[in-house]
């Protein structure tokens, strides 16, 4: 028979505590508690919050320790994300793994002192952090609401509790997502909150020569993010709309190829007109910034307020997109190659066809390119985050954004 705390435990066990033993550090560390830094997990929003501790540790001459929940923590793939994301390491930077010990041990455990600094990149590592009752300064970096990954159930209660917790100081990743939350009853978080909108570096996302200079006989590519287990990416209302789409003809699969990449189950697929598309899976960070150079229409759905990354991956490396509505996500001024269909399956249709019509203008796809409005640099980026961290109220806190 097992008691409460372990049934507990047991459901908890991605949000169990730090084990921690006190020390003494001149310097100010600042701790990143994420589940993993391993290549293939440095997506959008992982990749966003190593990019802040990065770069606030460096112009703070702070020591960045990173701390990883779920697999081994490796300096070698930080180093990699920071050449690649052309940043600049700080002076001192430590790794810190739990993945597989019970930190009973002395040397096992996390030394903590009274400069310690600790940033949550999601409810677990928050509340992970909040359970090791550290009196030191909490921050947790939000880039979605979070609560929508849930049914409504202890999860969904666990999530929301964290994001309402007057103890935590928020970052919003974009404006949008802020807006969002201050309709939404988050009074808590938006009374110590502060946002940004994220940035795509241009050595990493940009159009080259070949982008917008195709010949006629080259196959033009329409690159749909597939991703059905992960529901918010509505993967079966997209697949949907492109068979509608091949049906009518507006997707001419002689001029045209489908790229599905983002994860999809390993099922073969055919659309109804026996068309099968191409596969790309996942792919690594250079091979994906590689392929959105060669992308003409890009097809992103996102059911929630956060305008999402590879919308603006894709803005970025040349390509015209289409993604959805949602909520206050009604208008979106990052490019006039981005279409911002209303989410119903006729209007994304329709908005198919005006993207293929926009890609094959290619003068006035490039002129659209141009004038982007989408930071391409982190430290423009998070000027006004690290302003606010360096401004804070006697507690130590935000003052009011």
């Amino acid at each position: 028979m097992r008691n409460v705390t372990e049934l507990l435990e047991e459901k908890l066990w991605i949000a169990r505590p730090l084990s921690v033993i006190e020390d003494e550090c001149e310097k100010t560390r600042f701790n990143i508690v994420t589940d993993d830094i391993g290549r293939r997990s440095l997506m959008g929003g992982v990749a966003t919050s190593l990019a802040l501790a990065t770069i606030l540790c460096e112009k703070n001459q702070w020591i960045l320790r990173i701390i990883t929940r779920q697999a081994p923590c490796s300096l070698n793939d930080y180093y990699a994300f920071v050449r690649l994301y052309g940043l600049q390491a700080p002076e001192k930077v430590e790794a810190y793994s739990d993945e597989e010990k019970n930190s009973v041990s002395i040397h096992e455990k996390l030394a903590v002192s009274e400069k310690d600094i600790f940033l949550a990149t999601s409810w677990w590592s928050a509340r992970s952090i909040l359970k090791s009752h550290l009196n030191r300064r909490i921050l947790y970096i939000i880039q979605e609401e979070e609560t929508f990954f849930y049914p409504y159930g202890d999860e969904r209660f666990w999530c929301e509790e964290m994001m309402k917790d007057q103890r935590i100081d928020y970052i919003v990743n974009s404006r949008l997502l802020y807006d969002y939350f201050k309709a939404n009853g988050y009074d808590m978080l938006i009374n110590h909150a502060v946002c940004f909108e994220p940035a795509f570096p241009k050595n990493l996302f940009y159009a080259d020569h070949r982008t917008f200079a195709r010949k006629q006989a080259e196959k033009r590519k329409l690159f749909f993010y597939s991703r059905p287990k992960n529901p918010r990416n509505l993967y079966y209302l997209g697949m949907e709309c492109l068979d509608e789409a091949l049906n009518r003809g507006i997707i001419d699969t002689d001029l045209w190829e489908i790229y599905l990449a983002g994860g999809q189950e390993d099922e073969e697929i055919c659309f109804s007109n026996g068309y099968i598309p191409k596969r790309n899976g996942i792919m690594s960070w250079k091979e994906y910034a590689d392929f959105a150079r060669t992308v003409d229409v890009s097809f992103s759905l996102m059911y929630t307020p956060h305008p999402s990354y590879p919308p603006l991956d894709m803005l970025c490396s040349g390509a015209v997109v289409l993604t959805n509505q949602f909520k206050n996500k009604n208008h979106l001024d990052y490019s006039k190659n981005l279409i911002l269909a209303e989410l119903k399956k006729e209007q994304l249709v329709q908005s198919l066809e005006k993207a293929v019509f926009m890609a094959e203008d290619l003068e006035q796809r490039e002129k659209n390119y141009q004038q982007n409005e989408i930071s391409q640099s982190w430290n423009d980026s998070f000027q006004k985050v690290i302003a606010v961290l360096e401004k804070n109220d006697k507690e130590g806190r935000y003052v009011p954004y």
